[in-house]
């Protein structure tokens, strides 16, 4: 068995991989994905062939059968349905928008026209590296949440 895993997490839009040593445990392996997708260990469940994976578990306890395996991530929605901020950047500008996770892309993309009084259609939204395209998902496809930075990135004509 190789002494590390390099998982892709699925589930959003938003697909990232993540190598692992074998030795880490599954909380671990929810720890670095927060760090890449912002969202908490504890909202996280992850699940392979079926099987929710168990925090306590070492990733060599599920005898991956390559040092490739696919993960599908599902997350508890934040009771309550709160407004958060998320942050949006402008070139070099900067500002907050108040959203819920229940919050549509096609929201998402009216509140950001207004604050930058540019139609959606001269500019392309980006959520960690990747383009917000499905209008009609929830924030949460592209695991949009509280803290989270969207990259606005104007499409140039010629």
């Amino acid at each position: 068995m190789a002494a590390t895993v390099l998982f892709t997490i699925t589930g959003g839009e938003v697909i990232p991989e993540i190598e692992m040593a074998v030795s880490a445990t599954i909380l671990e392996l929810k720890k670095k994905i927060e760090s890449v997708l912002n969202l908490k260990a504890e909202r996280q469940t992850l699940r392979h062939d079926n099987e929710e994976l168990n925090n306590d578990r070492t990733i060599a306890y599920y005898d991956f059968k390559k040092n490739v395996a696919t993960l599908v991530l599902h997350f508890k929605p934040l009771s309550g349905k709160p407004k958060f901020d998320i942050t949006v950047k402008d070139g070099d500008d900067e500002f907050n928008v108040k959203v819920k996770e229940s919050t549509s892309i096609a929201d998402l993309i009216k509140k950001i026209d207004k604050c930058t009084g540019y139609s959606i259609k001269y500019m392309n939204l980006y959520h960690l590296s990747t383009k917000i395209e499905e209008e009609d998902l929830p924030i949460t496809a592209y695991y949009i949440s509280e803290g989270s930075e969207i990259e606005v990135k104007y499409v140039r004509f010629y």
